[in-house]
């Protein structure tokens, strides 16, 4: 898998034998302060011109991972959210 930050990598990637690429960021997120989101319809450009599955990355959480259904996606990754997690905590200190 590879990351990308623009449909022209996403395709390139694909050409390259990535099998799927995370495509971001695409929602506002604490992380990449002063960096605009590329936003819902960047990852739905990205899963068109691509026929790997693309999973959405950026300041998505449980609570507005539904903003990424519809867009072709075949999900998308939680991260901040996931370390915030008190059972994370738990396993990994």
């Amino acid at each position: 898998g590879v990351s990308v930050h623009s449909a022209d990598e996403a395709v390139l990637d694909e050409k390259m034998g990535a099998t799927y690429v995370t495509a971001g960021h695409i929602l506002l997120q604490t992380a990449k302060k002063g960096l605009e989101p590329r936003g819902i319809e960047f990852l739905k450009k990205c899963s068109i011109v691509v026929d790997i599955d693309v999973y959405g990355i950026g300041g998505i959480s449980p609570e507005n991972i539904g903003k990424i259904q519809n867009t072709g996606a075949k999900g998308g990754c939680i991260m901040s959210g996931f370390m915030k997690c008190d059972n994370v905590k738990k396993i990994f200190g």
